[in-house]
């Protein structure tokens, strides 16, 4: 399905640009419109069966009678910050479309600790989701001070990272570091709504979608690996709901 939506998103762009020379004085701004770049705060839930699994596992072997570490640790939520430039955004007799890139900071931590007969012990973990995004969105405005977004397509590049810390009587014990190897390609399908607080030049923007992402295995140098065989789970499970809140700043092109 990505390469389809990569198709779909060159069709929509090569429509726009064909219309764009076709009528170069319609969007007040010159043919391409605005540019701009933006910055804001993003959520996005995941699905991690295998990492979550790998997590149980060492604080078992840690205290097998779950005597000591009773916090049960999950996965589930990654938070930070977006960055990002609108190449082009354009508005034609009501409509408007975007063109966009951006880099995306997200990352969650959880950590449990207790003092047990070896002295006190941690373990910290922390899965980083960072990623590259390139797309398009294609709207309407709705009334002066508001647009509704109607679909954003988005290509995504995920450079994903989990590592596990041990600490005992504050002395670190090393980190071990799994990543998948290389970049998995993902894709981003979503809506949102535009605020304009200065018209066409600074507005705030909500986005809700779904993050279409799957890495089946991590592995780490010391030859271990999430899952470990014989399982199936993959470390990271296709789908989930991403938010983000950001502030767009443009000037004519």
């Amino acid at each position: 399905m990505g390469k389809n939506l990569t198709k779909y998103l060159f069709i929509i762009l090569s429509l726009f640009v064909f219309n764009c020379i076709s009528n170069a004085q319609s969007f007040g701004f010159g043919c391409l419109g605005l540019s701009g770049f933006y910055a804001g705060y993003s959520q996005q839930d995941f699905s991690t069966p295998a990492i979550n699994d790998y997590v149980y596992q060492q604080n078992t072997l840690a205290d097998p009678l779950h005597a000591y570490f009773t916090d049960q640790i999950d996965f589930k939520r990654g938070t930070g910050y977006r960055v990002g430039v609108n190449f082009f955004r354009a508005k034609f007799s009501g409509l408007f479309i975007s063109a966009k890139g951006y880099y995306q900071f997200l990352r969650e931590l959880h950590d449990v600790s207790a003092q047990m007969p070896t002295g006190l012990t941690q373990e910290k973990y922390q899965l980083t989701m960072n990623h590259w995004g390139v797309g398009i969105d294609f709207g309407i405005n709705l009334f002066w001070i508001l647009d509704w977004k109607i679909v954003e397509g988005d290509l995504t590049f995920f450079n994903s990272d989990f590592t596990r810390e041990e600490i005992i009587n504050n002395n670190s014990q090393g980190v071990i570091d799994f990543n998948p190897g290389k970049n998995k390609m993902g894709y981003f399908i979503g809506s949102g709504l535009i605020l304009q607080i200065v018209p066409d030049y600074v507005s705030v923007e909500g986005t809700v979608g779904y993050n279409f992402i799957q890495i089946d295995k991590m592995t780490a140098g010391s030859g271990l690996s999430i899952p470990a065989a014989p399982s199936n789970s993959p470390s990271i499970q296709k789908g989930s709901i991403s938010v983000t809140i950001q502030l767009n700043v443009g000037f004519p092109l």
